[in-house]
């Protein structure tokens, strides 16, 4: 995209990460946008563009006073423009007071456009200013949860973890390699030391055993010379103060293809030396004789082709070389490279950075945990919120801010959710820095391997406080408002009932009326119940009324009430025999909103089938039918309360399915939906037995 294009700073070079931070950039859900330090647009991501009246223009490029100059009033635009230079200047986050930007696109059909704007400044790694985020808050957006851009966002921090994690599996193997190394010169070393030693030993043996050691001796110098041409590490003998190269290996000429090595000095052969840490290391060990051993040392060396420098890094060992007086007349050295190894763990790092300041970046509370459950990071919003320090306990501390109430259920939702290696969410109640409790809805994304292996978790929490109170005095009404009519309903049922037994007695055309006026009242006698369930269930009081029946012949009662005209619309499949212990009339009632929604939303399905399975110790019952099907996307939300499918068209108050899912949940069981677009769809529950 055009507006992303020049947002590398905030990444390392790679065309997939560019891509993966480009996605988690335009998925946030606050607008965004990025300048230079000359305040020229670099980026600006999907939200912006909207509520900047921008999505069919690029602005990047473009100074902010230019761009919005037509879209807000001046004193707006001046106050803008100083506080960025305010951040720029101080090289801190600075927070805009509320104002209105009268130009800008409403939000959420929120007429007014009040907005804070919060200017975060980019330093590079010699602590200046590159670049200034600023994020666009405003004080009515509500706290509901688009499940969409959620989902978007998730798969792409995924993503960018996934890589993560790769790098680090990288580092893991670089690190086993390099200790390898390490052990190798190590071994290496000393079996020169044990070779150099026998042959100085076979040396000054009396002149009566020379004649017959001769050959001993030349076999030991042979071994000696295969050995070192063999090894696969990098050596080298350098002779005198001058450290001329005496003998070389293949490995070590390797390091340095088209140079010409042996006779010339080690400066003279590799220049670029002179002045860095290795050379200077080398005159110390050659005037102390003390062995040193160097890690990923850094080494500018000229590239064979195009004459540039190029940082390559090294381990070696430097080993004084002792003549027969005692006296040092050279250096051993054996090297090997780890440049590839060393730009592998710069690479997690640098990423590891980026991630971190992604997570810090989106407004919600943010944290990775391991599969085992341990929290290893959380985001600047987690410390914020709950007033802790980084110095405590990481992996208690989600577990400590949860309210004592809510702990129970946090711990089965976050192990349930890492056991089933999917996505998952719930709502908890998290205690802020004051002792107060706030409600939020926690989301959990894997981050797997190509395998399909989780590798790591990334969790947010999202303030829903505000939702929930709307929630919660919504319920109040519809409670109230449900008791209030169930009285009159109740009075109107019996007397359309009387009423119905007296139509023989009325024109054909009353009784028609009478008949549907008492459908109505059922109708409406329906969903009172379905309100008033729904709100026993939301405060815990429904009890259950558990006695053994057999399913198939439940099934069938459920039939009558739904097909009235056609009960051979129902196909019933499996084991009939199957009885279950179980509230008879609540299991009843779900499987009368299954069957009457496969009605209702395919009509033109020719046949419904519901089936028995025995699984183990438990039952399934799945309503099977062949209509339009749900799109994939939707099906995550089909339980939750007061959801409806748009694309349906059908009257209802989304409780139905809500309300089986609690019941399903009370008798410990569990229930779910399958559904293809064109192919149909598969409602299920399963209890135990």
């Amino acid at each position: 995209m055009a507006s992303y294009s020049n947002l590398r700073f905030l990444m390392i070079p790679s065309p997939s990460n560019e891509k993966l931070f480009q996605s988690v950039f335009n998925y946030a859900t606050l607008p965004m946008f990025v300048v230079n330090t000359d305040f020229i647009i670099i980026a600006h991501n999907k939200q912006h563009k909207i509520i900047s009246n921008t999505v069919d223009k690029d602005i990047t490029g473009v100074n902010v006073g230019a761009a919005f100059e037509s879209l807000t009033p001046a004193e707006a635009l001046t106050l803008l423009l100083d506080h960025l230079m305010l951040s720029k200047n101080s090289k801190e986050v600075i927070q805009l007071p509320a104002f209105r930007f009268a130009g800008l696109a409403a939000v959420n059909d929120i007429t007014e456009n009040s907005w804070r704007i919060e200017i975060i400044p980019v330093l590079n790694h010699a602590q200046e200013v590159d670049y200034l985020l600023t994020i666009w808050h405003t004080d009515h957006t509500h706290a509901e949860i688009l499940p969409g851009t959620q989902t978007q966002l998730g798969e792409e921090l995924a993503a960018t973890g996934e890589q993560i994690e790769a790098g680090n599996e990288q580092l893991e193997a670089a690190v086993e390699e390099m200790e390898a190394i390490n052990d190798e010169l190590t071994q290496t070393q000393e079996k020169l030391n044990e070779l150099s030693q026998e042959l100085e030993e076979k040396e000054n043996l009396d002149s009566d055993d020379h004649s017959d050691k001769k050959q001993v001796v030349e076999s030991q110098r042979d071994r000696l010379k295969r050995f070192l041409m063999q090894a696969p590490a990098g050596i080298c003998v350098l002779d005198g103060p001058e450290f001329v190269f005496e003998l070389i290996n293949p490995s070590f000429q390797e390091l340095f293809p088209n140079r010409d090595l042996l006779g010339k000095t080690f400066v003279a052969a590799l220049p670029e030396i002179k002045g860095q840490p290795m050379w200077e290391i080398l005159q110390e060990v050659y005037a102390t004789g003390e062995t040193y051993q160097g890690s990923e040392m850094r080494i500018p060396l000229a590239n064979e082709e195009t004459g540039n420098a190029e940082e390559r890094y090294f381990n070696f060992i430097y080993q004084a070389r002792f003549d027969s007086t005692g006296k040092i007349d050279g250096i051993l050295l054996f090297v090997y490279e780890v440049t590839d190894m060393v730009l592998v763990r710069l690479e997690v790092e640098e990423n590891e950075q980026r991630f971190r300041l992604l997570l810090n970046a989106i407004p919600q509370i943010a944290w990775t945990n391991t599969v085992e459950g341990e929290i290893n990071f959380y985001n600047k919003q987690w410390y914020s919120y709950t007033g802790m320090d980084g110095e405590e306990n990481q992996r208690m501390a989600l577990r400590q801010m949860v309210h004592p109430d809510d702990l129970q259920n946090h711990m089965e939702k976050f192990k349930a959710i890492l056991a089933s290696e999917d996505s998952g969410h719930y709502e908890t109640r998290l205690k802020d820095e004051d002792g107060g409790y706030k409600w939020y809805l926690i989301r959990m994304q894997p981050i797997k391997d190509d395998e399909g292996a989780v590798l790591l978790w990334i969790g947010t929490a999202t303030d829903i406080n505000d939702l929930k109170i709307l929630q919660q005095q919504k319920d109040d009404f519809i409670s109230i408002a449900s008791h209030e009519l169930k009285t009159p309903v109740a009075s109107l049922k019996a007397s359309m009932q009387l009423l119905d037994r007296m139509k023989h007695n009325s024109s054909e055309k009353m009784q028609s009326l009478i008949g549907l006026a008492g459908k109505s009242v059922d109708k409406v006698s329906g969903l009172i119940d379905n309100l008033l369930d729904s709100n026993r269930l939301a405060e815990g009081g429904l009890a259950l009324n558990k006695t053994l029946f057999n399913l198939a012949e439940l099934i069938k009662n459920c039939a009558v009430h739904v097909f009235i005209a056609d009960q051979s619309q129902l196909i019933i499949t499996g084991d009939k025999d199957l009885s279950v212990h179980a509230d008879q009339e609540r299991i009843e009632q779900v499987i009368i909103n299954m069957l009457t929604n496969a009605v209702k939303y395919a009509p033109g399905s020719k046949g419904i089938t519901i089936n028995i399975e025995k699984i183990t110790d438990t039952v399934k019952v799945s309503v099977t039918d062949k209509g339009p099907g749900i799109p994939a996307e939707k099906l995550p939300y089909l339980f939750d309360r007061y959801y409806r499918v748009e694309e349906s068209r059908q009257p209802g108050l989304g409780l139905g399915l809500y309300i089986c899912a609690e019941i399903i949940a009370k008798h410990e069981g569990k229930i779910g939906a399958d559904s293809e677009v064109g192919v149909g769809s598969t409602f299920w529950f399963i209890l135990p037995l």
